[in-house]
């Protein structure tokens, strides 16, 4: 590899990335299309005796696998749930309207019984499971407290106390303090399946009350929840099978149903969510899980401009820093998809974390007070334990790898700041495993996790930590043999991806410049760069491993871009 080549590359990377850039100043890439956000918005249309488009059977059926499976997301692993779910949405259009390629798409898929609970949740909407079968005993939510609780105190019970993913939890779970600690995707999620299920079964006044109100006040201003396809879309699911109730006994505007919503909000309330969904859709005809991650996709974007130091980005960098600062969230963080200074998206650490190492490295004209507030925001959110959940520590939450590296970097940029990384440091090099990896929850997984750990712990100038030599072995151990890195979502090595093959072969390059791992890495990285100076862009993106991931095309620019930057940094 000569310098040339690299510096080409790096070039055209860069005019690609800078093109990513939106008139407003942020930085945003489409997210893939996915399985369950596509089914789910064909079920949101079903359940108001809509059909779903032709676009969206065209993209089900031409995303169906040879052996009559689907795919979670794009990565289009076969997938019981995935399968289950593109299997039920088919079979209800083809009872509506039949066709030759839906009869030959379901004749294709292999038959699966009913497992995950959601998905059965689905069957039952369209009578074809039974609701009492949904949930666990009445009396199990004080079992799940206990069993939080433990969790909570002795992490490695993970893997003996898992709750069962065959059952949902009883809708009396709600009015507990065990729902209150719940991971808060979790309870955007379990709301609209309560009301679902409560509607459906022993439809106790009082409880619906509650649960509505509760969801109504859990609207974004953008008429979404959450600003996930998947929890909208149930939200959406829930009102509309409220309005069907309401219809079908006939409820007066004096019966007692109507304090939890007048029909008239409640049909508001559907329209606008059925509208940001549709916001959700792509060019291909699918639907992809969140409208978008911009804060995220700015910041890396950002600190890749600036690592290179080309005068020309300049401009770009100073537009995407005042973006943050108009984007962030009252209580001083930045949430994972802007929504201007009204903050009704919930601040996350990493989001934060980025967005003020961004602005920090920046230097953007009247960029002091926000990144004072996003250092605050991070020392009050970090754990006792050093470490850096996603949301609330404790709130049904979990130290994580990559958000605790970020957030590494965010204080050792700033000053003042050394007890707070020393123990988040203390907290990532005791996380490492015995194999010498580290997992992430975020992005796949323990090629991601592992040089995060190794990328934090050298800039916080760790580098005599044990810790990073074992990782840089387990990096070495699992490259493939075409010089590159690949892993899916559960952990699995797979074929290489431009991302994970960046980010490995920068943290490489961070520890050694002499590499030899991280020259196959860049050799990779050369030859798959497209004439536009894109890469083609892989799922390394998680939400929920039962729900897939998510592709990014800014991921899979910006991470080769820092690798091939890092070995121009020392070739020169």
């Amino acid at each position: 590899m000569t310098n040339n080549k690299a510096k080409s590359a790096l070039h055209r990377g860069t005019a690609f990335l800078t093109q990513q850039q939106t008139s407003t100043g942020n930085f945003e890439g489409q997210l893939s299309s996915s399985t369950f956000p596509t089914c789910a918005y064909a079920w949101v249309l079903l359940a108001q005796d809509q059909m779903p488009d032709e676009a969206l059977i065209n993209w089900l059926i031409e995303h169906q696998n040879l052996d009559g499976t689907w795919g979670l997301d794009a990565a289009n692993q076969a997938n019981r749930e995935a399968t289950l779910f593109a299997q039920l949405i088919l079979e209800q259009v083809w009872q509506r309207k039949p066709s030759p390629q839906i009869a030959g798409a379901l004749a294709r898929v292999p038959g699966y019984p009913l497992k995950l609970a959601l998905i059965k949740l689905s069957y039952a909407a369209f009578g074809e499971f039974d609701w009492n079968k949904l949930t666990l005993p009445k009396h199990s939510p004080p079992m799940i407290g206990l069993m939080k609780k433990l969790l909570t105190k002795f992490p490695f019970l993970q893997s003996f106390l898992k709750p069962p993913t065959h059952l949902l939890p009883p809708v009396d779970l709600f009015n507990t303090r065990t729902f209150e600690t719940l991971f808060i995707a979790e309870q955007h999620t379990l709301v609209p399946v309560f009301i679902l299920i409560e509607l459906n079964t022993t439809r106790r006044t009082e409880i619906l009350n509650s649960l509505v109100n509760w969801l109504i006040e859990h609207k974004l201003s953008d008429n979404s929840w959450f600003r996930v396809n998947y929890i909208t879309a149930l939200s959406v699911l829930a009102l509309i099978e409220l309005q069907k109730y309401r219809t079908n006994h006939q409820i007066s505007v004096n019966s007692r149903l109507t304090t939890f919503a007048q029909s008239e909000e409640i049909q508001r309330l559907i329209d606008g969510g059925i509208t940001w969904l549709q916001s959700t859709r792509n060019p291909d005809g699918g639907c992809r899980e969140a409208i978008n991650l911009n804060i995220w996709d700015t910041a890396l974007s950002v600190l890749t401009l600036i690592d290179i130091g080309n005068g020309d980005t300049s401009h770009a960098v100073q537009r995407a820093g005042k973006w943050f600062i108009d984007n962030q969230n009252p209580d001083g963080g930045w949430a994972f998809s802007a929504m201007g200074r009204s903050g009704s998206l919930l601040s996350d650490a990493d989001d934060t974390a980025l967005a003020t190492l961004a602005l920090l490295r920046s230097k953007v004209t009247g960029g002091a007070e926000a990144i004072n507030r996003g250092l605050a925001w991070l020392t009050t959110h970090q754990s006792p334990d050093g470490s850096c959940n996603t949301y609330l520590p404790g709130q049904g939450d979990v130290g994580c790898v990559s958000i605790t590296a970020h957030a590494i970097q965010a204080r050792r940029e700033a000053t003042g700041k050394e007890a707070q990384l020393n123990r988040a440091c203390q907290w990532l090099e005791n996380q490492i495993t015995k194999e010498g990896c580290w997992s992430d929850l975020w992005l796949a997984k323990r090629t991601y996790g592992t040089a995060c750990a190794i990328i934090g712990l050298i800039k916080a100038e760790k580098t005599t930590s044990p810790a990073i030599a074992r990782g840089i072995r387990w990096l070495e151990s699992v490259q493939n043999s075409d010089g590159g890195w690949g892993e899916d979502m559960f952990g699995n090595l797979a074929d290489s991806t431009a991302e994970q093959t960046g980010w490995c072969t920068y943290a490489l390059l961070l520890a050694d410049p002499e590499s030899s791992a991280a020259r196959k890495g860049l050799e990779f990285l050369l030859s798959r760069q497209r004439p536009d100076g894109s890469w083609e862009a892989s799922c390394v993106g998680i939400y929920w491993e039962i729900i897939g991931g998510y592709a990014d095309p800014i991921y899979a620019a910006a991470f080769p871009m820092l690798a091939l930057n890092q070995y121009l940094k020392k070739a020169i």
